[in-house]
């Protein structure tokens, strides 16, 4: 599972989940998600672990493509 807490536009704190790094990953490719790409990220979490990510929402795609998600298994 996927967890990305971001900051909206009017600073509130939104939670998007994902059941999977695929499921997110066709999320984005589907542009399907109406969250701006630059919202920043205050936590994502990738099953329950911490990925200890700064950034933002858009860049949270190429974030995940450079990680080794295999060592959560």
């Amino acid at each position: 599972m996927i967890e990305i807490t971001y900051l909206d536009a009017v600073k509130q704190e939104r939670k998007m989940t994902f059941e999977s790094y695929q499921e997110f990953e066709q999320s984005q490719q589907a542009c399907l998600i109406g969250v701006a790409d630059y919202y920043p990220v205050k936590k994502l979490t990738y099953k329950g672990h911490d990925l200890n990510y700064q950034g933002t929402y858009g860049d949270v795609f190429f974030f995940l493509m450079k990680q080794d998600l295999t060592k959560f298994d």
